[in-house]
Formats: C-alpha cells, structure tokens, sequence
C-alpha cells in the first residue's frame, strides 16, 4: 500500500536521529532536546493490523511480557504501560525503538451464482515506533513523556473481490503523546497522572452498487469512493497507581480515558461502469468529490496487573485489560452534497485481554522473557464486517534483554494466532459467504534504552 511505502523512510530517519541524541555524551543531553524528538517522530506512526483496532506493542521487553508490566520492575515504556512506576525509576532514562508488524492470511469465498473463490490480503511490513523519556524530578516527584501507537488498522483486498462493496482497503494510522507526572506517596504507593494527545489519520476505500431507477432506464453500475487523508486530533487522560505489599508482590492499576476525533479529509469518487443505460449521466449529477469528515470516539479501558517475585531473579506477572468497546457504534461518514452520510452501524461490544508473563535473569548481562496473551474480538455478528476480519486470537511471544553499564537493548518475536471468522451473506453490511483462512500475524520489535 502506499502508505507504507511512504512513511518508512521518515520513520527510519527519526529513529536514527533518536540513536545520534542518544549516543551523545550525558553532559551534552537535554530534555528539550529529547521532547523534540518525540514531536518529529509523532506524525512518522505508521498503522497495523490488529484486533478490534487497539495496539499493545509498546516495547520489546513489553512485547515479550504479553503486555505484563503493570507491577513488575519497570523500564522507561512503563510511561505507557503504567506510569505510576516511574516513581522506581531514579535519574533520567531514555528509550527508542521499533516494532515491524508483519500481517497475512486469506478470505475463502463462495458467491449465490455458486463462484467459489480465494483472496488474499496483501502481504507488508507496518513499523511502529516507540520513544521514552523519564527524569526524577526530587525524592517523590518524577516526569515522563512518551510517543507510541494505541490504534492502528492496515490492510488491502484485491479490488475486485467480491466482498469490494463492504471494504477492500483501510490505512488508520494514529500517534498517542502521553507526558505524565508521578508522585510517590509512600515507600509502597506511587500515584500517577498524565494527558494523551491522539492524532489519527484515515484512508478507506470501498465500491458501492448504485441501482438505477426505471425511470432512469434502469439497471446498476458500480462507483469506487476513496476517502483519503482523513485526520483529526483528540485529547484524552489516565490515571495510574502502583503498590508494592512486600519484595515479593505488587499490585498495579491505569484507568485511560475516551477520546473524541473528528476526522477531516476528502473523497474521490470514480465512475466503475456496469449494465444502466444512463449510469454515467446518474453518476454524474450525484457524485462529486468534495470534503468528507467522520467522528470516532476512541474507547476508554481499565488495566490491571499483578506480579510475584519469588526469588530477585524471577518474576511472573498476570494483568487484564477492559475495553469499552460500545463506544465503537457506529463509523458514519458525511460525503458532499446531493448525497446524504454513508451509514454503517458497528455496535462493537466490550472485551477483555488476559495475559501472563515471565521474565528471569539468567546472567548479568541476560534476560529472558516468554509471555502469552488471550485477546477477545470486539465485533458485534449482527454488525460484522471486514474491518477486522478475524476473531478471538491467541499470541505468544519470546525475548531476550542484554544490559551493560548504562545500555539496555532488547528484542521480542511474538506470533498472533487469530480464529477464522465465518461470514454470511448479508445485504446490510454487503458482505458475503466467507471465512478468513491462514490469518497470522509476525511481530519483531527491538528497544535500545540508556541510563544518564
């Protein structure tokens, strides 16, 4: 797709512009120099594939864990993960690094005149950067900021698949700045705020099937819409703790809010021919590009963790994540004049994400991590689509971590192993007989973080 093939080169150069601030001298490193960095990097977020559409690839170390750093010692992602833990991070640390999301897979069809068929979904590489900054502020006060990718959906069907009226290519990109401030209020309980600015940035394409009246001659033809740079900005907030009963357990908790975008962008139309005497001449008193704009309310959730120690070497951690969903009702969007909104009820339903992590400290200077993760599908099958063609999925997931005087780099492979969806035919949401087939997703991500 395009996009990727656009937005790779600016993210490359940002991330090796984060390991030129990062190499230099600690008596050379200011934060403004860092906050800079994470507002060039902001809009160089690529999208991804995912489920519902919400990312969890925050750092390796987090991506090896399952997402299970709520509790446990923490690393400069805890920005994202919980930032009340920023309170057991001392001095100033920095983290930079990238995820590659490597999406594939299939949809088998079967059509009413008895066409049997399979298309497949394009094989790409999605990068999605991560960047961190923290800095202990006195005794009980700390700061951080971070940039890192909370949304994101991209995918292409062939564009004459049969299921083209329901969707046949989406890019949803989205870049979150999260600075927060940490209080320690007691040697046990640190609290947590912070704001998150969201921006998101849409491209979507599809074909619709105009019916002609008789009146008009009759007959069909097709039209392909193109909404392309759809953006928006949204403001959202969290809210952290952590507790530490003891050396052996801990207990953390973020509440992040809602965000409302309100995406501008345009729509191309373009005439795709079929069987209506007077298609062209409908076509044309209809259909004019213009401006397009759709609102999307970004869901709220709830994370929670907890982690046993029970020697200083090893930790497991088991956490959850509730998402609400039924924010998601609906994705109108409003097209120019003559033609009214394009409809299409979502009605997503709330889910839950339980996932376990175990990390050990093998040597001095070597970590190893595994982690598994059970992600629930958002998507209401009365209202189902191919927005997101898969259901509940299942991700496993290894790491390595090697650390030297102030140098930490880490690396994670996971692998997400989604359910098939089945597909009806259904006039509603113009999808047809279907099943996803050979659905898996490659994640390898790599984080290089340093303690001035």
């Amino acid at each position: 797709m395009g996009n990727t093939v656009k937005h790779i080169p600016r993210t490359a150069a940002a991330l090796i512009r984060a390991l030129q601030i990062c190499t230099r001298p600690a008596s050379r490193m200011r934060p403004a120099a860092l906050i800079a960095l994470l507002l060039c990097l902001l809009p160089a977020t690529t999208p991804a594939h995912a489920e519902g559409f919400a990312l969890y690839e925050y750092s390796a170390r987090g991506v090896a864990l399952g997402g299970s750093l709520m509790a446990r010692k923490p690393d400069p992602s805890a920005v994202a993960y919980n930032p009340a833990l920023l309170t057991r991070l001392p001095g100033v640390r920095a983290m930079a690094g990238m995820s590659l999301i490597m999406p594939g897979g299939r949809m088998d069809w079967r059509e009413e005149n008895g066409r049997e068929g399979s298309s497949g979904l394009r094989d790409a590489i999605w990068p999605v950067p991560h960047v961190y900054y923290t800095h202990q502020i006195n005794d009980d006060w700390f700061f951080g900021i971070g940039e890192f990718t909370r949304y994101g959906l991209g995918f292409e069907y062939p564009h004459d698949w049969p299921g083209r009226f329901n969707i046949y290519e989406i890019s949803m990109l989205s870049a979150s700045l999260n600075p927060n401030i940490a209080w320690r209020a007691t040697d046990k309980l640190s609290v947590a705020a912070g704001i998150e600015i969201v921006y998101i940035y849409l491209d979507l394409k599809k074909r619709s099937r105009v019916d002609v009246p008789l009146s008009y001659g009759g007959g069909s033809f097709e039209v392909d819409s193109k909404i392309t740079g759809a953006d928006g900005w949204g403001v959202g907030g969290n809210l952290a703790l952590h507790y530490q009963f003891n050396d052996q357990w801990a207990v953390g908790l973020q509440y992040r809010s809602q965000a409302r975008v309100h995406a501008f962008g345009n729509v191309d139309f373009s005439y795709k021919g079929g069987n209506a005497p007077n298609g062209q001449a409908v076509y044309d008193g209809n259909f004019h590009n213009g401006h397009a704009n759709a609102p999307v309310v970004l869901p709220d959730s709830i994370s929670g963790g907890v982690s046993w120690t029970p020697i200083p070497d090893l930790s497991v951690e088991v956490g959850a994540i509730w998402t609400h969903w039924a924010t998601f009702d609906n994705l109108n969007i409003r097209l120019p004049h003559p033609l009214s909104t394009s409809l299409s009820d979502k009605n997503w339903h709330n889910t839950w994400r339980l996932n376990v992590g175990v990390e050990y400290e093998a040597t001095d200077w070597l970590t190893l991590r595994a982690g598994y993760v059970r992600d629930e599908s958002p998507m209401n099958e009365a209202y189902e689509d191919y927005l997101v063609p898969t259901d509940d999925r299942n991700i496993y997931s290894l790491g390595l971590g090697f650390h030297r005087d102030a140098w930490t780099v880490d690396l994670a492979y996971a692998f997400i192993d989604p359910s098939d969806r089945n597909y009806e035919n259904d006039g509603g949401t113009h999808t047809i007989k279907s099943r996803t087939g050979m659905s898996r997703t490659n994640i390898v991500t790599l984080s290089v973080g340093y303690k001035f």
